[in-house]
Parts: C-alpha cells; sequence; structure tokens
C-alpha cells in the first residue's frame, strides 16, 4: 500500500497516534506476561483452580498466540455536538507474524464513551486467522494506550481451533515510530 492510498483509507488521527505517544511523558506499560494471562484465562475457563490444580496442566491447555497489529482502514464519524463522545470508528486490522507474514485480520468498530479525563472507547471486532475466528469485546483507555499501557479484551473463540475457547487478548503500542503505530497483541484462549 503507497502513501497515498494508506492516507485515503486510513483515518490522519490513527496514523498520527505514535506520534502523540511519543509526546507523552510518562511511559508505564504495565505489562501482563504471558504466564499471567493464560492463568487468567484457565481460571476463567474453569481449568484452573488456585492451590488445587497444577499451573502447568493449566497452562497446556491453553492456545496462546502472539502477532503484530496495524491499521490498514480506518474510519471516524464524528457529530459535532458532542464533544466527542458518540463518535464511531470502523477498522481493519492486519495481524503478522515475527516473520512479518500476514497471519490473520481484525474487523471491528468503536464508539467514544466518555472523553475526560481520558478518552474511552467501546470496542467489538473479529479476528480470523487460517486455523479459526475469535471474537472479542471490551473497553480501550486510549489516554492510557497512547502511553503505551497494557489494555485487555475479553475473547471467545468461534470457530476453528478456537471454538468453545474463551480467554484475553492483551495489547499495546510497541512502535509509535511508524505511521500508522504497530501495536503487540497477545491472544490466549483456554
Amino acid at each position: 500500500m503507497n502513501e497515498t492510498t494508506e492516507k485515503q483509507e486510513i483515518d490522519e488521527r490513527a496514523i498520527e497516534v505514535g506520534t502523540e505517544a511519543l509526546q507523552e511523558t510518562l511511559v508505564d506499560p504495565g505489562p501482563l506476561d504471558i504466564r499471567g494471562l493464560a492463568l487468567a484465562a484457565a481460571t476463567r475457563a474453569g481449568r484452573y483452580k488456585p492451590g488445587v490444580d497444577s499451573e502447568e496442566d493449566a497452562l497446556a491447555a491453553c492456545i496462546v498466540r502472539t502477532v503484530t497489529e496495524v491499521v490498514e482502514k480506518l474510519t471516524v464519524s464524528d457529530d459535532s455536538d458532542t464533544a466527542g463522545v458518540g463518535t464511531t470508528v470502523e477498522y481493519v486490522d492486519a495481524f503478522s507474524d515475527e516473520n512479518g507474514k500476514r497471519v490473520g485480520t481484525m474487523t471491528g468498530n468503536a464508539v467514544v464513551v466518555a472523553m475526560a479525563p481520558h478518552m474511552w472507547q467501546f470496542h467489538r471486532s473479529t479476528t480470523e486467522f487460517d486455523d479459526g475466528t475469535i471474537e472479542h469485546v471490551g473497553l480501550v483507555d486510549c489516554t492510557a494506550l497512547m502511553r503505551r499501557m497494557t489494555q485487555i479484551h475479553s475473547i471467545v473463540g468461534t470457530s476453528g481451533v478456537y471454538e468453545g475457547k474463551t480467554g484475553f487478548m492483551a495489547f499495546e503500542l510497541s512502535d509509535p515510530h511508524k505511521r500508522p503505530p504497530l501495536f503487540s497483541v497477545t491472544f490466549v484462549l483456554c
């Protein structure tokens, strides 16, 4: 995709979000390691009871997938009378593996539910990988995300190897220097 096409399909605010993140003075990602995320997913799925079940057995039952996310298309619909609240966003993001190979696509929408003191959005998305589909919903603290803080959504596998599994998706801004920026995303389903 060339820069001209990119600018036509991605709202300028999405492209510049990395630049805005670099201007933040507080960088505190508060990352949750994969083991912690997997134990949370295993607990949610009823596969792990602390003090009763083996952590290793619970973790072995989980699917973990880490990818890089980049916005491919993003459309913002503003309503000037709302001061941002009620603004809607539709997006298509690409996922790539550690070798840069495209492995999936996320299609979704969001609505701004609060602007102060932080901007909050409610997201609903579908991720499609070659081996199955994952649905996710959740709130995103966009102000914290720009400070590179980890955000977590609840996810449910709806087809393929993920079907019937539940868990979490953790994501954070990983490369604010890119335009649009890159995000690190980890899916854990049990």
